[in-house]
């Protein structure tokens, strides 16, 4: 018998308690931690997509039910269950606006609907959204661990900035204070990769300044020139409306694309 049998359950990672799961090694009590481990915040998510709690409560049950057949299968998550259980809770959101269930989301739900690329998107749009969906990430990553667990908690997560605060040692006012200095550099980290992106040329490269400084303004793009060639270019004005509605973008991208990397600051407890 392993000595991981004989460590207590709190202890172990989500990885381990995987193992445990598809080795059929204490598979109730490993799934059990994980419900307790992850329940509240995948409901508090589900929460966001859902007009009344108990709407959000079946949302949660299912995407536990399908993260644990997954597993049972040899697939789903093989680190930490929590990225993967939100990108389900989004994934089963959107396969529920096909059928009865849908008066029961909220609006938010028809814009990640629409965001994963119709059948009516042509090659280039598909492309590009994918591109923007990968520099969002990316940039997203760049961050300081506690710069993404800030924007995590209070972007994605909802979470009231007193909780957050609690998690962090700091007053909620002053996670207002680094939650804006978080999406501030994620702002320039995302121009940075926007103007070195392949879809990007030297004009791109010129207007990153400007573009930034138009976000940061909350203004109107005033030179004549940069507002011909936002007109004329696909590329930054994606960039344009991404940076803008920055607080939307994360909600609809990140749940989805964290399940495909392995961020170390949600295992070193801020997301635990």
């Amino acid at each position: 018998m392993s000595a991981k049998h004989h460590t207590p359950l709190a202890e172990l990672t989500d990885s381990e308690l995987t193992d445990s799961v598809r080795n059929g090694e204490r598979v109730e009590a490993s799934l059990t931690e994980l419900y307790h481990r992850h329940w509240t915040a995948v409901r508090a998510f589900a929460r966001t997509c859902c007009r009344d709690a108990h709407t959000a409560e079946d949302l949660t049950s299912e995407a536990f039910a399908r993260t644990i057949d997954a597993v049972r299968r040899g697939r789903g998550p093989d680190a930490t269950w929590r990225p993967y259980l939100l990108s389900v809770v989004r994934r089963t959101a959107i396969d529920w606006t096909k059928t009865a269930r849908r008066s029961e989301l909220t609006h938010d739900i028809e814009g990640w609907s629409d965001h994963l690329a119709p059948p009516t998107d042509s090659g280039e749009q598909v492309a590009l959204r994918r591109e923007d969906d990968d520099l969002v990430v990316r940039s997203f990553r760049s961050l300081p661990a506690r710069w993404q667990s800030v924007l995590w908690h209070t972007v994605v997560e909802r979470e009231p900035a007193a909780l957050v605060g609690a998690r962090f040692g700091i007053s909620a006012s002053g996670v207002g204070s680094l939650a804006e200095r978080a999406r501030e550099a994620l702002r320039e980290a995302y121009l940075a990769a926007h103007a070195h992106s392949g879809q990007a040329d030297e004009e791109c490269r010129s207007y990153s300044g400007p573009l930034a400084a138009t976000v940061r303004r909350k203004g109107r793009l005033r030179n004549k020139r940069i507002q011909r060639h936002v007109a004329e270019c696909v590329h930054c004005r994606r960039a344009l409306v991404a940076l803008t509605d920055l607080n939307a973008r994360l909600r609809v991208i990140l749940p989805g694309g964290a399940a495909l990397w392995g961020a170390s600051w949600h295992e070193s407890g801020a997301m635990r």
